[in-house]
């Protein structure tokens, strides 16, 4: 299953190539910090360091195209473009209890939700809404209605706060 359209891809693409200054085919975090700012998403340089020593498959400590595409699809999963798609209940929480084992995997994944989350939190409130989906969206090409929004928000918001706090978010991440 494709995450993004291929006019999505060209879109990350035309980002990505513009932040890779010397045309190297990788870019550094202070030039992910820029790109990721262009996306709206405003992350100091410490923490594209981390995202990209989380993401680096070949340890180059740069990322390269196909590795910002999969940090992107981690933060946008067919979840945010397609609402009916996110799972049930009892598989969610099932995807949550085997991430509180506690193997090596485990903590890295649930470390890269948490960053996720904090890049998708703009405002820092520890909370992400209607506002910060929405733009996040349109970033990305795609328009939901606020009635979208709302749907996806609902499908995951156990508390009932209209908000998306980091625990709904990891379990939705999560669910498989």
């Amino acid at each position: 299953m494709d995450v993004f359209s291929p006019d999505q891809v060209e879109k990350f693409k035309a980002i990505f190539e513009q932040f890779d200054k010397n045309g190297d085919g990788d870019i550094s975090a202070k030039e992910l910090k820029g790109a990721l700012k262009q996306l709206g998403q405003d992350t100091d340089t410490k923490t594209c360091k981390r995202m990209i020593k989380t993401y680096d498959k070949n340890r180059t400590k740069r990322m390269e195209f196909k590795e910002f595409l999969d940090m992107m699809a981690n933060v946008f999963q067919y979840h945010l473009s397609h609402p009916e798609g996110a799972r049930n209940p009892a598989e969610a929480e099932k995807a949550g209890k085997q991430s509180k084992t506690g193997n090596g995997a485990d903590v890295a994944q649930n470390r890269k939700l948490e960053e996720l989350f904090d890049s998708l939190d703009v405002d820092e409130s520890g909370y992400i809404d209607e506002e910060e989906i929405i733009k996040l969206t349109e970033k990305l090409g795609e328009k939901m209605t606020i009635e979208e929004v709302r749907e996806l928000i609902g499908q995951v918001d156990k508390d009932g706060d209209g908000r998306v706090n980091k625990d709904e978010f990891k379990r939705l991440m999560s669910a498989k």
